[in-house]
């Protein structure tokens, strides 16, 4: 059974945390082993030990059990995190360092960008003679010609020498492959696997929204609420066609949400919320 070590965000929401808990999920379920390594509060930590040492003494009657819940999951300790960037504390690379000595995983992967963290890695899982792999998140938009085309410009040409020296890189689209390229990531080492849904549980059948919009069209969004989303221009579009008979229901929640429905409430369009 392959062991996976995975470095990814559990908090605050963000699609790199969605991406991170689904693709494990799925890992699992296919038979691998998981250790979730990321950013943790001091407070969680300190809660979770607590916890484990208040039951200590049953722990141990069951064999060794304390050792085994502990280990999925890693907590490193940081002084800054949002919902863009961690700062790390200064320990926390030692922290990284033991904890994947300690692990000993078959396969690390990164779900970037985390953290400056994340510029150490190629040299560490060298170190270890573990094979590296990324998932790069960051924003992409080929179209953008604005002061934001220039961040994620830069970006990306920050980034670039790190991913050259990962065994693996995968990207969401084939233009985010070719600026990767053009910046010095070799195209062997890219791999291109584009975002999707899981048609088990996202295909037609009955609903009893029909029945909770009165028989209304629905158009949905869902998503985060961020502006790469471009979810301002859907809600303009939507006010300048005034679709009879229909309604608009966002489903997700994020940092633009309640700029958005501030200007855009109305009974034409519904504001769902999160949807776990």
């Amino acid at each position: 059974m392959m062991r996976i070590a995975w470095l990814g965000k559990k908090s605050p929401f963000c699609g790199n945390v969605s991406y991170g808990l689904a693709t494990t999920t799925a890992l699992k379920d296919r038979g691998y082993s998981i250790n979730f390594i990321h950013f943790d509060t001091p407070a969680a930590q300190l809660g979770r030990l607590m916890r484990l040492e208040e039951s200590s003494e049953v722990l141990e009657e069951l064999g060794g059990l304390r050792a085994q819940l502990d280990e999925p999951e890693v907590a490193l300790s940081y002084l800054m995190k949002s919902q863009m960037y961690t700062i790390p504390s200064p320990g926390a690379s030692r922290e990284l360092r033991e904890s994947l000595e300690r692990l000993q995983p078959d396969l690390v992967h990164a779900s970037l960008t985390l953290s400056p963290l994340d510029f150490r890695l190629p040299e560490l899982c060298q170190q270890l003679g573990v094979p590296l792999v990324a998932t790069f998140h960051p924003p992409f938009d080929a179209s953008l010609r604005n002061i934001t085309a220039g961040g994620q410009q830069l970006i990306y040409q920050l980034y670039a020498p790190s991913l050259a020296k990962f065994d693996r890189v995968i990207v969401f689209s084939e233009l985010q492959a070719d600026v990767l390229a053009r910046l010095g990531v070799k195209e062997r080492c890219l791999a291109v696997i584009p975002n999707g849904v899981d048609p088990n549980k996202w295909c037609p059948g009955p609903s009893h929204l029909a029945g909770h919009f009165s028989g209304r069209r629905v158009f949905l969004y869902m998503g985060r609420l961020a502006t790469e989303k471009n979810v301002e221009a859907l809600l303009k579009a939507w006010r300048l066609v005034q679709p009879e008979g229909c309604v608009l229901v966002v489903v997700g929640d994020g940092p633009l949400r309640s700029t958005l429905q501030a200007s855009h409430d109305g009974p034409d369009v519904v504001w769902w919320g999160y949807e776990p």
